[in-house]
């Protein structure tokens, strides 16, 4: 079976870390065929996420939509898989199954399939009715990190974020972070793909918040996972999955996040194991009071179970392509 997978840009950010994920999988555990596709001229597009693709798959790009039709038959796909908002668009096709994976609270069903990427989203949208297929969480087994690279003690505490560059978006908590960090030299913090918030001057530089560029490359996310003590998670609107959580969850690391938001699957695979702030005062002394050598020894993984490799391909399998 060949299976063409349409991302809108292949960049940094989940859904693209998602599809990839899947695409692999599908040829390594379901031995399908994977084909990828994306338009060309999407601004998102990140070059090293491009050629993760190109080195993995045969990736076809297009300009204008009515070219999806053609590289389909030059194909010979047999399934047509779309990860979106959920809303409607007219990438589908008339020609083979077309599968559709919402990723955000909308209700439009179309195409022959269409599911969301988590049991919290099928719920939330639709009572438990639609399917879901859940996003897995993929890490190679490397224990390296970038401590010495980014001159961190080996003992000092890191709090990590990665992610949307726009999506760390809760003030109180960007306040909370240079507040804390102008108080205690041995925190660090560590952002990934994330857009600064503080402004080095001649008078004060802050040189415990470390920011780094985004990137695809799956060693390198995991040597930052490595190098940190803990997520800090501060999104306002929540998640309808959070993959960036899970990665660091898989690799036993506490996830702090807000308990307000209004997309909440990761408070529900978190469950108690979620370390929640509503306000600036609690998130100022879950960081204060961070025992790291108290948080090592617990366990924290909610995600190897449910969402490994394994056990999201039988669901993608049972859902997006055996299914009528």
């Amino acid at each position: 079976m060949k299976v063409i997978f349409h991302e809108n840009q292949l960049c940094y950010r989940g859904t693209t870390n998602a599809m990839f994920h899947y695409a692999l999988e599908n040829q390594q555990i379901l031995g399908n065929e994977s084909i990828v596709i994306y338009d060309r001229n999407n601004p998102n597009n990140f070059p090293q996420a491009v050629e993760l693709f190109k080195k993995n798959f045969p990736t076809y790009s297009y300009v204008h939509h009515s070219e999806i039709k053609n590289i389909i038959k030059e194909t010979q796909s047999d399934v047509l898989y779309v990860i979106n908002t959920g809303k409607k668009s007219d990438i589908i096709s008339d020609d083979i199954k077309t599968v559709i994976h919402a990723v955000f609270k909308n209700h439009e069903p179309h195409g022959d399939v269409y599911a969301y990427v988590s049991k919290w989203l099928s719920d939330e949208m639709t009572s438990g009715n639609a399917p879901y297929v859940p996003h897995m969480i993929s890490l190679p087994d490397d224990e390296s990190d970038l401590r010495t690279t980014l001159g961190i003690p080996k003992d000092a505490i890191v709090f990590g974020r990665h992610g949307g560059a726009e999506t760390f978006d809760i003030k109180f908590a960007k306040n909370i972070i240079k507040k804390i960090s102008r108080k205690r030299k041995d925190i660090f913090f560590l952002f990934l793909g994330t857009d600064s918030f503080v402004k080095n001057n001649f008078f004060y530089k802050y040189e415990n918040i470390i920011y780094l560029n985004g990137t695809s490359d799956p060693k390198y996310i995991s040597r930052f996972i490595n190098t940190c003590d803990a997520y800090l998670h501060a999104r306002t609107s929540g998640e309808t999955f959070g993959i960036a959580i899970g990665e660091f969850s898989v690799k036993n690391k506490p996830i702090i996040t807000w308990g307000l938001s209004d997309e909440r699957c990761h408070l529900d695979i978190l469950g108690s194991k979620a370390i929640i702030y509503n306000n600036a005062e609690d998130l100022h002394r879950i960081i204060s009071e961070f025992d790291r050598e108290y948080m090592k020894k617990q366990d924290w993984d909610c995600y190897t179970k449910e969402f490994n490799k394994l056990s999201v391909m039988k669901k993608f399998d049972d859902v997006f392509l055996k299914s009528n």
